[in-house]
């Protein structure tokens, strides 16, 4: 994978995490916040732990190591939580726009929130966090099917298919 196609993979990741967020917003406080036993306990939780992932590796990227993840109760509701994930959003994209291919390969080392040194390619961990979006956004889409809403399509061929 070249930092082109890194990028137009985060370029689906904004889009397609901006139509779970829009998805979840048609729903009340209660459903989100309702424990349905899939993600991360909520269709709350699971963007709250999102949020927090794509923050701390960004961190990570940018050589720190945070102690901590975000928490459910540090954000009291959706709207707290966009704010949030557009600075973190915003950041990331300064990061991204300024890689070159050689990058890709240079080793990240970090200090995980249980204390243990890990060290991987930046590529890799880009590549991995771009996984674990689609991954979450797999539970929030079945939470909100679960509720009797209708979820987005977050497939990444829609999102190839909206730029035509």
């Amino acid at each position: 994978m070249n930092i082109n196609d890194l990028k137009t993979l985060y370029d689906y990741t904004l889009w397609a995490n901006h139509l779970v967020l829009e998805a979840a917003e048609r729903l009340d406080d209660e459903q989100r916040h309702l424990a349905l036993g899939a993600g991360h306990r909520s269709i709350h939780g699971t963007l709250v732990h999102m949020l927090s992932a794509e923050w701390l590796w960004l961190a990570r990227w940018l050589g720190e190591s945070p102690s901590a993840v975000f928490r459910d109760q540090d954000f009291a509701d959706l709207a707290a939580i966009r704010e949030r994930w557009r600075q973190v959003e915003d950041e990331r994209e300064r990061f991204i726009t300024d890689l070159r291919d050689e990058d890709l390969l240079r080793e990240v080392r970090y200090i995980s929130t249980e204390g243990q040194p890990y060290a991987f390619p930046l590529g890799q961990l880009l590549e991995h966090v771009a996984n674990h979006a689609t991954h979450h956004r797999g539970q929030v889409v079945a939470m909100i099917r679960h509720l009797g809403a209708t979820p987005p399509a977050t497939d990444l061929l829609y999102y190839f298919a909206q730029l035509q």
